[in-house]
């Protein structure tokens, strides 16, 4: 026999005289281009998936996800399967709203080195009644209003409101007790999308380029009314009776909709992380709960065969069948008549015979007992061994993939793990010095999202209260830093703990 060799595209196979057959690949010059040109088909499809775009009514909408316009509700479906990420992001909401909101007014001090900002908190009954009284009003107090906004920030970078205006809004009579924007109400990331009048653009649709927002429930867009908004806009703020402002936090390479940094990185992750109960629970539910093998002697099978064809002789030779079953196998046809021997008749009787040893197994599933059997001939009894399985290395193998995967999934989202209370190898961080030194540098880095979240606010108190703007009045999230235990005096330390009222125990009982 000669040697044979085919080979096609880089791959192809040879037959080796008294060897054998070897499959090999070449990846040369021109394959590698192949896969170059196949990364850059991706690239392309991605940007065009990025700017198509559907018709609602008279207003074109760009997609805000790669062939879908569900990127919102994409983001919650996997991360709310995940044993992380929601608390992970909970923890994120509550970090960044502290104490709650609270008007400050921001300084300087200290010189040189030391020079520091620092966040003098400033009381304004007006603005806090306008804040105050918007639940009043009919519309979301301000503290839920700023918490649902967080949480769109921290799923999708993206925060929208709806701007309340009062009839008097275009006077330029400062009116005390009227103030031209009644109240924000929250407007849910998941049903705002952008929107533009042109639908002839010649151009790359930008962000700038949406002049309306509409909102609707996007999963069932044709099945639902949609509400048509003019986007708030800043240079003219007063225009509209009523605007939708759709703030983002622009995503590299991204000119419409803002995309999380860490969801697409780590989506496959996410994906292994949530798979991994599956798979245990799985396997819980339908391997075996003890591996048997079941060896039946060949006497056993002969004897029994023998005694099924003897009933079946006789059936055939009478008018009625002399017996109708034997030991769970039926022996008749549907309409009562008998039937000849056939050796699917043993099978349904080894069966029979297995279901009544499993039905005795304990264990929950619904492949739970099933027995692999084989025929031994010679003895007599039945017999039983254990079929040998990797249990241990497959519930390791599948509890290591699903901690690097937990590691990685904390990593990309850039929480430590002192701030999301799990560690590196899954328990709960209880370093007092890690915790804080942690805290310190997380909470320096909260200036951006917190400028993000309270921008419609900030911008609705400058417009209302135009003192504000002049004095650098904010309102922010009131962040306490707690001080280290260590640099606290005795009296000024938590009094009320486990060890404290020991030691008080203690001493009272040395007294008596």
């Amino acid at each position: 026999m000669e040697q044979k060799i085919e080979i096609k595209n880089g791959r192809g196979y040879a037959v080796i005289p008294k060897s054998g057959i070897l499959t090999f690949e070449v990846q040369g010059i021109s394959e590698r281009e192949d896969i170059w040109q196949k990364e850059y088909q991706n690239l392309y499809s991605r940007y065009i998936s990025d700017n198509m775009t559907m018709n609602v009514g008279d207003f074109m909408v760009p997609l805000w996800g790669e062939g879908h316009n569900l990127y919102p509700q994409e983001v919650f479906s996997v991360t709310s399967d995940n044993k992380l990420l929601p608390e992970v992001i909970k923890k994120q909401v509550k970090f960044l709203f502290g104490k709650g909101p609270r008007l400050y007014r921001e300084v300087i001090q200290g010189e040189g080195e030391k020079e520091r900002r620092v966040r003098i908190p400033v009381d304004i009954p007006e603005i806090e009644d306008w804040l105050d009284n918007w639940e009043e009003m009919g519309y979301d107090s301000v503290w839920d209003y700023l918490k649902n906004r967080i949480v769109d920030f921290y799923y999708v970078n993206t925060v929208c409101s709806k701007w309340h205006y009062n009839t008097s809004r275009r006077s330029d009579r400062a009116i005390k007790d009227t103030p031209k924007i009644r109240a924000l109400s929250y407007v849910g990331a998941d049903e705002a999308r952008l929107a533009t009048s042109e639908k002839s653009l010649t151009k790359r649709i930008k962000n700038s380029d949406c002049k309306y927002v509409i909102v609707a429930d996007w999963m069932n867009p044709n099945k639902y009314d949609y509400e048509v908004f003019h986007r708030f806009d800043p240079a003219n703020p007063f225009k509209y009776s009523t605007a939708v402002s759709f703030e983002c936090d622009k995503t590299f390479t991204k000119w419409i909709y803002a995309f999380n940094d860490w969801f697409k990185g780590l989506l496959e992750w996410i994906k292994a992380s949530n798979l991994s109960p599956k798979y245990l629970n799985s396997y819980l539910k339908n391997a075996l709960n003890a591996h048997i093998h079941a060896i039946i002697p060949g006497s056993w099978y002969n004897s029994q065969k023998e005694i099924i064809q003897n009933i079946c002789s006789e059936n055939l030779t009478g008018e009625t069948p002399v017996q109708p079953e034997y030991r769970g196998v039926k022996l008749t046809d549907d309409a009562g008549n008998a039937i000849p021997f056939y050796e699917t008749m043993m099978e349904e009787l080894i069966a029979n015979e297995l279901r009544k040893i499993t039905s005795l197994m304990a264990g929950e599933g619904k492949n739970q007992g099933k027995l692999y059997a084989t025929t031994k001939w010679g003895d007599e009894g039945w017999e039983f061994k254990e079929f040998p399985g990797k249990f241990q290395e497959f519930f390791k193998t599948v509890l290591d993939y699903d901690k690097r995967a937990d590691q990685v999934t904390l990593a990309g989202k850039g929480v430590p793990p002192s701030i999301s209370g799990v560690d590196k190898d899954g328990s709960i961080s209880n370093s007092g010095s890690e915790v804080y030194y942690n805290y310190l540098i997380y909470i320096a880095s909260l200036v951006w999202d917190e400028y993000l979240v309270m921008k419609d606010i900030n911008r609705a108190i400058n417009l209302n209260f135009p003192d504000t703007k002049k004095k650098k009045i904010k309102l922010g999230f009131w962040i306490d830093i707690p001080a280290k235990l260590q640099d606290t005096t005795p009296s000024d330390r938590p009094a009320q703990t486990a060890t404290a009222d020991n030691k008080s125990n203690l001493q009272k009982t040395e007294e008596q």
